[in-house]
């Protein structure tokens, strides 16, 4: 197993936070211990975000129990109401997360006799505040959070799965005769965990505000570019998809018509599909230069010279178009060409944006 910063982190703060609270003679101290891991977050806003929450979460109990407490008694089913009580507060509030501890919190100090009521309130929050403050000072001043080079390697190992991934549904169509279809079914789900990881790791970039994003207009506009990378990613990754799942379809039609021979004017169809790859390799091949490398590069013009070779080629099948078979594959050829399209036009957009707003040209 792989023991990382925030595992190493989490100890330190339990190690603490316990002798803290040894220390200042604070009991239970293993409430403390139990804060200082809540509070142990993958960023410092978010360690602080939840220290607030905890705050928030501890006090509303607390309240509850000295109120109920002194008011009707700690007995059993004061408890209960109590804890039903608190389910609907904390619901209503938005802390849904903190609703085991509040209640804790509330029953603790109604346990003890009415005469220790206080000084268990008291005590039960110098723990919590003990906890949650370790975490805080061990997450900033130990190993801190830091995410923009995560980031940009996730990005970048991303886009070039992606790539990959659509390159690889466009040659499966282009090869397919009578034989299934090679690709590794696996790869869709990597393709998916990336983006999601990529998602996740730009959200805790602008959480946590440390990348070189929010400190000036240009880093910002770093990451609005970034974030537009991504979402072609994922369109790109749902393009890929559309054509895989073309596959089976067209096999099984090829199979019922008792697989035929494919004529050289759709096999120059399907050369030319495939041809689209390179152009798209080399766009996205740019965009990581000039997004994650900085390295300046060329905007591209949108041409129709490869769409125009594409028109030709099926013209010059048209006259084979004379069953519903070949109409059918027709149509999966338009829908793997527009995919690859789109794929080429969007990216040369973005990679003009991306030149224009940044200025690396």
């Amino acid at each position: 197993m792989r023991v990382g910063a925030r595992i190493l982190k989490t100890g330190i703060a339990v190690t603490i936070t316990m002798a803290l609270c040894r220390l200042l003679k604070l009991e239970p101290a293993f409430f403390g211990a139990v804060s200082a891991v809540v509070n142990m977050q993958p960023s410092i806003l978010l360690t602080v975000k939840t220290a607030k929450d905890q705050i928030a979460v501890h006090m509303i109990g607390v309240a509850a129990g000295l109120l109920f407490g002194w008011s009707v008694g700690g007995n059993p089913l004061t408890m209960g109401l109590v804890s039903i009580l608190l389910i609907g507060v904390y619901m209503r509030l938005g802390l849904q997360g903190g609703i085991s501890t509040g209640i804790v919190a509330a029953v603790f100090v109604m346990g003890s006799g009415q005469e220790l009521f206080l000084p268990h309130a008291i005590n039960r929050t110098g723990v919590i505040f003990a906890g949650l403050t370790t975490a805080m000072l061990v997450n900033v001043l130990l190993w801190p959070p830091r995410y923009g080079k995560q980031f940009k390697a996730k990005l970048q190992e991303e886009n070039e799965a992606v790539v990959a991934y659509f390159c690889c549904a466009v040659q499966e169509y282009v090869r397919l005769e009578n034989e299934a279809p090679t690709a590794d079914p696996a790869v869709r789900a990597r393709v998916r965990q990336l983006n999601a990881e990529t998602h996740n790791l730009a959200d805790l970039l602008l959480r946590e505000g440390e990348m070189p994003v929010v400190v000036s207009p240009e880093q910002n506009q770093w990451l609005t570019m970034a974030e537009k990378f991504i979402d072609y990613n994922s369109a790109l990754a749902d393009k890929a998809d559309r054509i895989m799942d073309l596959l089976p379809v067209r096999l099984e039609r090829r199979h019922q018509a008792g697989d035929p021979p494919i004529s050289d004017e759709f096999r120059a169809i399907l050369a030319i599909l495939g041809q689209g790859c390179a152009s798209i390799d080399r766009i996205n091949a740019k965009l990581r230069a000039a997004l994650i490398d900085g390295v300046p590069v060329e905007a591209e013009e949108i041409s129709e010279g490869y769409w125009e070779k594409l028109t030709v080629a099926i013209e010059q099948w048209q006259p084979k178009l004379t069953s519903s078979y070949y109409v059918h594959a027709l149509i999966e050829a338009a829908v793997t060409a527009n995919e690859i399209r789109w794929a080429t036009r969007q990216g040369k957009q973005l990679l003009r944006e991306v030149v224009h707003t940044l200025g690396n040209e």
